[in-house]
């Protein structure tokens, strides 16, 4: 009897199973049929112009760049050409565009008279939008009419075939009602971080020059000298986040834009020159800026000043240990005629690390490592100064006062510090490549010299 049952229950799931792909098929494909995108055969990726003219304004816009197949965040480069040129927002453009593609027709008028085109505001379409390709083919032609009796959609028509008509639900309509400042990029400059090996920055309080050389960034002017990464990172991020709080006219003649107070230049390893002026400033409204990213002068917050008016002997105070603290392996610290100190990292824990050296100091009070971290990690660039006239004047060559040898995890790299003697005003000779030379605080050194010999267990 059961299997009777399994003959008639196993053939009724297949059919069953066929039915329900079936009319998933099937809807699927009714739904491809209505989407505007489909019905004109738009391929997204040979889209090349988008053209929107309402009224007495055309909005054009252009693709300059592809997004990246390797970085599925990266978004395609768009420029306006269009009521003006300027750069275009692209988390805007990429919205508008998912807007466009997925836009789709409610219901078909067919044989449609030169009587009802008037009737519909087709004779003379209020919106017309042309999706072009990267070969100048048009791929959609679109004029969209007026409302229909209850206001839910809007008549529209592929001007390619006048006879045909159909409607579009107002809410496909509306993201094509965008302005050209709607999608006018806002940014002040326009550049990947990555791409730059040159920055310039000149102000009131001195000339900086920034050169980027082996993948590594050095201070070129006014001194020589390693930079921070950390820094570079903090001065691209404020460049990039700035934003034109108001646009002015492209002819703006303004006093304020006479003088500048501030001109950066960042230089790409393909020879493109991003340039930013700050010029004078509106107390109620901000800054005055001009820059190659956008066409006309524009406002921009004041505080933007203070952030790129860098002093260069503030600028180039670096990070002398940059390799982040939980990625720190092993630390040594060298002192002739002294007990050297080693320590290495034995997890993850701020505490998790064991005494190599001295061998016979097995005793630490909780907290011990991680100040001795946190006073490794305060030992900064005070001042630059330069290269000493002879090899022993700093006390570092032949004999230093103490050397720090910071790995990192994995052996990845390493950091050094060599301390020398004390300058005139207390604080500390020091150089990581023997090449340049500043000096450390003498209360920094003296917090680091204090957490090691707690460790080393020669002060209580």
């Amino acid at each position: 009897m059961k299997i009777r049952y399994n003959l008639i229950f196993i053939p009724l799931l297949i059919i069953c199973a066929i039915a329900v792909w079936f009319l998933g098929f099937r809807e699927q494909k009714q739904t491809a049929a209505k989407r505007l995108s489909d019905r004109s055969l738009v391929d997204p990726e040979q889209l090349q112009i988008i053209e929107i003219a309402r009224g007495d304004e055309t909005i054009r816009i252009e693709k300059t760049g592809s997004s990246d197949a390797d970085n599925p965040d990266s978004i395609a480069e768009w420029r306006m050409v269009s009521p003006y040129q300027a750069g275009c927002d692209p988390g805007k453009v990429s919205e508008l565009l998912q807007q466009i593609m997925s836009a789709e027709s409610e219901r078909d008028f067919k044989d449609v008279s030169e009587t009802q085109l008037a009737e519909y505001g087709l004779n003379e379409p209020e919106i017309n939008l042309k999706l072009i390709s990267s070969s100048d083919a048009i791929m959609m032609d679109l004029g969209i009419g007026l409302e229909n009796a209850s206001g839910t959609a809007r008549y529209a028509m592929f001007n390619n075939n006048p006879t045909e008509v159909f409607l579009i639900p107002i809410y496909s309509v509306e993201p094509l009602e965008v302005s050209a400042g709607d999608l006018r990029d806002i940014r002040a400059l326009a550049f990947n971080k990555d791409d730059i090996v040159s920055v310039q920055i000149s102000s009131s309080a001195g000339e900086l020059q920034l050169d980027k050389e082996n993948n590594s960034w050095m201070v070129a002017v006014p001194d020589r000298f390693p930079a921070s990464p950390a820094r570079l990172d903090v001065l691209f991020e404020n460049i990039l986040r700035l934003e034109a709080s108001e646009f002015l006219p492209e002819n703006a003649d303004n006093p304020e834009l006479g003088q500048k107070t501030v001109e950066v230049n960042l230089k790409s390893g393909d020879g493109n020159n991003y340039e930013l002026s700050l010029h004078g400033e509106d107390i109620a409204r901000g800054i005055f800026a001009t820059s190659s990213w956008q066409p006309s002068p524009f406002l921009v917050e004041a505080y933007i000043h203070d952030r790129l008016a860098l002093n260069p002997s503030e600028f180039i105070q670096t990070l002398l240990i940059d390799i982040p603290s939980e990625q720190i392996a092993r630390i040594l610290v060298r002192q002739p005629n002294a007990q050297n100190l080693e320590i290495e990292r034995t997890g993850t824990g701020l505490e998790d690390w064991r005494i190599i050296n001295p061998p016979d100091r097995n005793f630490t009070e909780p907290g011990d490592f991680q100040a001795f971290i946190d006073s490794l990690l305060a030992l900064q660039l005070e001042y630059v100064v330069p290269a000493p006239a002879h090899s022993g004047d700093y006390g570092i060559d032949p004999v230093y006062f103490m050397k720090i040898e910071v790995y990192q995890e994995r052996n990845m790299g390493e950091a050094i510090i060599k301390l020398g003697s004390l300058d005139e005003n207390g604080n500390y000779y020091a150089t990581q490549d023997d090449t340049s030379f500043f000096t450390i605080s003498a209360e920094a050194v003296d917090n680091f010299m204090a957490a090691e010999s707690r460790l080393k267990g020669t002060s209580d």
